[in-house]
């Protein structure tokens, strides 16, 4: 098939690790496969992987944009001379987009969904769902229909993939970072924001800090509420407990002991799928797509009350049981098999053959 997928950018991030695993799974399906957005610092894995690129001055967050139209524009050659099949859309303005290829071009477009999105009544009124739109997880299935009245029978559930070689290899020590080998190091991936739980991690580890010496967490992600997490630690007298530690997933990973995931709302949770490979057990909060991955004391561990107090409690329960640690991590490795980028290449050509 001939396949454009369309996204705002290309930086590291979630959505971003998904369009860049699914366009190089697809390609080795032998598709062809282009994939348009405003640049960003994975665009060289593309061309690594035979995925061609075209750059849109796609880079913004309304629809009312004109970038959105200036996007079209730059796009009607390459749609005219390629006779793409379908285009896949991921984001709220690239799915305005694919509608007005699809009025132009008479192009099939899917609307992809990758999290939860705020139900307001233009958001409802307009869907820009596509012909068929994809969910990469139950609970973001039930949320469209539920939230934002897309009609089930045209919402498919793909889960997302990843490619485990990537993984495959250690990049990094505790040493590198200043810290020796008996330090237990738990670690939170991702963007800081309210919804991820980094203040609820904090106030866990405030709660750890005075039965274990040795104990840090550690951060790796930016976002708008860092300034505020930074005096949140002040307050807590913590500065010295929590660390932030600027360096890709994989050598994140190869430091530490332990991942928490306890974001409030989780569309999926790559992070979750990088540390099964790593052989890092995993405690998420028990909510959307998290526990459809996480199985509790199986592959990983679930707190069901969010506070901190539970959360605690889960923690302590890894450190303190080998055992525990061993079989979770051992099912983890089996468990990420099923969520393969090849596999989420598969079931989404599956979706691509009945919207053509």
């Amino acid at each position: 098939m001939n396949v454009l997928i369309l996204t705002t950018h290309l930086n590291p991030g979630g959505l971003s690790r998904y369009v860049l695993n699914l366009s190089r799974s697809l390609k080795r399906q032998n598709h062809n496969v282009w994939v348009a957005c405003s640049g960003g610092e994975w665009i060289p894995r593309l061309s690594e992987n035979g995925v061609k690129y075209k750059h849109i001055p796609i880079k913004t967050k309304s629809i009312c944009s004109l970038k959105v139209l200036f996007s079209f524009l730059a796009l009607g050659k390459l749609i005219e001379q390629e006779k793409f099949d379908l285009v896949h859309c991921n984001t709220r303005v690239t799915q305005f987009l694919g509608f007005l290829i699809h009025k132009r071009f008479n192009l099939p477009y899917i609307g992809a969904y990758h999290g939860f999105y705020r139900p307001s009544i233009f958001r409802k009124k307009f869907k820009l769902s596509g012909v068929m739109s994809i969910a990469v997880s139950k609970a973001v299935k039930e949320h469209l229909i539920n939230d934002l009245g897309i009609e089930g029978e045209k919402i498919k559930v793909v889960y997302n993939g990843i490619d485990s070689e990537e993984f495959s290899s250690k990049e990094a020590s505790k040493s590198d970072w200043g810290f020796r080998n008996e330090d237990y190091l738990i670690g939170i991936l991702g963007r800081v924001s309210q919804e991820k739980g980094h203040f609820l991690a904090v106030d866990a580890i405030a709660k750890l800090v005075s039965r274990r010496k040795n104990i840090y967490l550690l951060v790796s992600g930016r976002g708008r509420l860092d300034s505020k997490l930074r005096e949140y630690l002040k307050q807590k007298a913590l500065e010295e407990r929590v660390k932030f530690i600027d360096c890709r997933p994989n050598q994140f990973l190869d430091i530490i002991d332990l991942l928490l995931v306890p974001s409030k709302k989780e569309g999926f949770g790559y992070s979750i799928l990088e540390a099964f490979t790593k052989g890092v057990p995993v405690i998420g909060y028990n909510t959307g797509g998290i526990a459809e991955i996480v199985r509790d004391r199986e592959n990983g561990l679930l707190f069901h009350n969010y506070d901190s107090l539970a959360l605690v409690e889960k923690i302590e329960d890894i450190i303190s049981n080998d055992n525990l640690r061993r079989k979770i991590v051992q099912q983890a490795r089996d468990d990420v098999l099923y969520f393969s980028s090849q596999r989420m290449a598969t079931d989404t050509e599956k979706v691509y053959r009945e919207v053509c």
